[in-house]
């Protein structure tokens, strides 16, 4: 779908864009936002848009271009057609140039758009793997582990475990009780699910308290990436958060 080039001059600061929906076909009812653009210091206009993906019938596309129709930055979702509406997000990405400069927030944008479809369609949440170096992006937008491999639990807790900061003292004694306690408890399917819950308590409050500093992705790396989760009412309960957003963003949407 080309995204109509609409007039730059007419999108300023007080003027927010209007988002309205449609279905993404006659016979799908899932809702997808008209394209529409807002404003950018430096670069001006950015338009985004969303349509389905030539690869998979679930699969949705969320694209932002600028004048000349260059992509900046996109997210691939996969949105379930039954009545769950249930995301998953496969990759979220933004050009080298565009990322390097954060007040463009480009990122940003692509996270408020899928949340933006996961309100409109009642969706009780949205997943995603993060990479390592992605997690902190994801945890400032508070989602949050959603663990369930052993193997992935593990190599979470080696990451607290390796901790030098003070600060992170007490979470990391108790990453390391889980690890010893999932070393002993091999072969145990139902504790090791309930290690996993545990592990992603712990490993929160680790990212909340990590995302706190300038550097965390430089300070606090991690050792592989994990599955996270963003959760209908994590939205619902920091609403004022994301409102705040979306009008910095220059887009007429509230929670």
């Amino acid at each position: 779908m080309k995204i109509p080039f609409l007039t730059p001059n007419k999108i300023t600061p007080k003027t927010l864009a209007h988002i309205q929906w449609k279905n993404v076909a006659y016979n799908d009812e899932r809702k997808i936002f008209e394209p529409f653009s807002v404003n950018k210091d430096v670069i001006g206009a950015v338009f985004v848009d969303i349509s389905k993906h030539y690869h998979g019938e679930e699969n949705l596309m969320i694209q932002i271009k600028n004048r000349l129709g260059k992509i900046l930055g996109h997210e691939l979702m996969s949105m379930d057609k039954d009545k769950s509406k249930q995301i998953f997000g496969f990759n979220i990405q933004v050009e080298e140039d565009y990322r390097r400069k954060k007040s463009f927030r480009i990122g940003e944008l692509l996270r408020l758009a899928s949340i933006m479809e996961m309100m409109e369609n009642k969706s009780p949440h949205i997943k995603i793997y993060s990479k390592d170096t992605a997690v902190y992006f994801h945890t400032k937008y508070k989602f949050e582990p959603d663990i369930t491999a052993f193997t992935e639990r593990d190599l979470a807790l080696q990451t607290i475990i390796k901790e030098k900061s003070p600060q992170f003292t007490d979470l990391k004694e108790k990453a390391e009780e889980l690890f010893d306690e999932a070393i002993a408890t091999i072969g145990d399917g139902p504790k090791q699910r309930e290690l996993c819950q545990k592990t992603n308590a712990v490993l929160k409050e680790y990212l909340q308290r990590a995302v706190l500093e300038e550097k965390p992705d430089k300070n606090h790396s991690f050792i592989n990436g994990f599955y996270m989760i963003l959760k209908k009412e994590t939205i619902i309960k920091h609403k004022e958060f994301f409102n705040k957003l979306f009008e910095q963003q220059g887009i007429d949407y509230k929670l």
